[in-house]
């Protein structure tokens, strides 16, 4: 199969979809990859470096897209609709609850997008999301930490206090909702910082098992509205950590929430890829990554991960690669017919939104 990989355009995402070494395993197996010029320099990876694992380069975009499979990392931006067919598989992180447009334009293009997000194994568990979870929970707690700066680069000057207590001065205080892969992960960067940490989780067995483990510095409690809203005043950090595997996430915070929380402080939405917790949510850019609401710094960018891509590429271009190649190998016929955890990742095909969560999610949403 003709595997292409075109160069990431949306704001500022530094990552690529596979590395030269994952084209070597690809074309070694039989397939033709083709790559985007420049799409792997800010990842490390320069041009030659897939030449010499026997990649084709080429100069324009609708080049990588031509291919029977193309890979990437973010969802299409609306420039690349063009470039979606009904003979094309996609396989990328889509989160469509929160593009709904989107999803109107799979389907009507009767394009096969398989999402990274949803390919799901019989255990439950989500591979492809996990490494890409596990860098964003980390970057979430470094841009918070620095948002809280009086002097952080941006219009919006934070409390102005330290991760780490010093002398009587006492530490952050960071509130995580939700102990998966993301929430998990910013609770230990966080206490790695010496700050405090409040992690909320629903589940009981996860509750029990994690108050077993955690750091000394995280404290795991059951998450209800009431434990929730008394945490606000003090909380310095708010990390929006929640994932219903296709679904648009949950609607956890209002304004009345919001303004218990003290002017300055920072709320990172990781959930923001699949539309955000709470009602004052919007999606953020690099260029702006910031914006206040009652007092309260909003941080909502959907590719955290993109700030790190020379670790961010390599972790998740380690784990997609067998998925990539089973996906080269089976055509889509084969994956529905072999592969479950590829099946479930199917979000569309044949002109219809196959995966029953995100079409629960999109049902009451306009799709042109």
């Amino acid at each position: 199969m003709r595997i292409g990989i075109p160069k990431e355009i949306k704001n500022h995402e530094h990552r690529v979809a596979l590395s030269p070494a994952g084209a070597a395993v690809l074309i070694a197996a039989g397939h033709q990859v083709v790559v985007q010029s420049e799409a792997g320099l800010d990842s490390g990876y320069s041009d030659d470096s897939y030449l010499r694992a026997g990649a084709e380069i080429v100069t324009d975009a609708w080049q990588a897209w031509g291919q029977e499979l193309v890979v990437k990392v973010k969802e299409p931006q609306q420039i690349e609709y063009e470039y979606l067919r009904g003979d094309l598989i996609l396989f990328t992180f889509l989160h469509l609850a929160a593009f709904p447009e989107l999803a109107g334009v799979l389907r009507d293009k009767k394009t096969c997008a398989i999402a990274y997000e949803t390919v799901q194994t019989d255990a439950g568990l989500l591979p492809l999301l996990k490494p890409m979870s596990e860098v964003a929970g980390r970057v979430a707690v470094q841009l918070g930490a620095s948002f809280l700066q009086k002097e952080n680069g941006t219009a919006f000057p934070g409390k102005g206090c330290l991760p780490c207590a010093i002398g009587t001065a006492p530490a952050m205080h960071a509130v995580i909702l939700g102990a998966g892969n993301v929430g998990m992960n910013a609770a230990d960067a966080a206490a790695g910082l010496g700050a405090r940490v409040t992690l909320l989780e629903r589940d009981e067995k996860r509750i029990k098992q994690l108050q077993r483990e955690t750091h000394k510095n995280i404290t795991v409690m059951h998450f209800s509205h009431d434990c929730f809203y008394s945490l606000l005043p003090d909380c310095d950090l708010l990390i929006g950590a929640t994932l219903i595997p296709g679904k648009h996430a949950p609607e956890l915070l209002g304004r009345s929430d919001l303004r218990q929380m003290q002017n300055g402080s920072v709320f990172i939405d990781v959930s923001i890829d699949q539309g955000g917790i709470s009602e004052t949510c919007r999606a953020t850019s690099y260029d702006e990554p910031v914006y206040v609401e009652e007092g309260v710094i909003h941080c909502c960018l959907p590719n955290l991960p993109a700030a790190v891509p020379q670790t961010s590429t390599r972790a998740l271009t380690e784990i997609t690669l067998p998925y990539i190649q089973s996906v080269a190998d089976l055509g889509v016929d084969g994956v529905i017919k072999s592969h479950p955890a590829l099946q479930r990742g199917i979000n569309t095909l044949a002109g219809e939104i196959i995966h029953p969560a995100v079409a629960a999610s999109l049902s009451n949403k306009v799709i042109r």
